[in-house]
């Protein structure tokens, strides 16, 4: 087995899902992976079906996006994964095109957060280095922006992939 150039994990914040979000929670595992990102975890409300070909995670339903983070993010703890591809289910749907973008853009910059320009980063996919895992789950109780004035961070636009 050969080593990927730019390992990464992917993350899908689905805490506020229902259980008519379960083909388009699957929809976006297969994506995610589709990009690339391996292991793929789920942060899933307990009464939505689990996704095929992802790890899951059980959050609190209507519990905080970034519980459902912490819990996504100790799957990753034994992980060799340098980067994360943070996809909230509620962002506004991003094409495999567009995420290879943000996954292009981490590889030449692989210290900061990348994420989609003029997007929020709390409602949007974001990639985001491994050393900011630690204040992502400590300072982001008060949302990415706290994490991201931690940080430098690179927007991409989405069409260019």
């Amino acid at each position: 087995m050969t080593a990927r150039v730019f390992p990464f994990a992917g993350l899908l914040i689905a805490h506020d899902a229902s259980p008519a979000d379960a083909a388009r929670v699957a929809d976006l595992v297969r994506t995610v992976a589709d990009v690339g990102a391996a292991p793929v975890v789920v942060a899933l409300a307990p009464d939505v079906e689990a996704p095929a070909g992802a790890r899951v995670v059980r959050a609190r339903a209507r519990g905080s996006a970034i519980a459902a983070i912490r819990l996504g993010m100790a799957q990753l703890t034994n992980t060799v994964a340098p980067s994360v591809l943070l996809v909230p289910l509620g962002a506004e749907p991003a094409s495999l095109v567009a995420l290879l973008a943000l996954v292009d853009a981490a590889k030449r910059d692989q210290q900061a957060v990348v994420a989609f320009a003029n997007a929020s980063l709390d409602e949007s996919a974001l990639l985001l280095p491994r050393d900011a895992w630690l204040e992502l789950v400590t300072v982001g109780e008060s949302g990415m922006n706290a994490v991201a004035a931690r940080r430098r961070v690179v927007r991409v636009s989405p069409e260019s992939g």
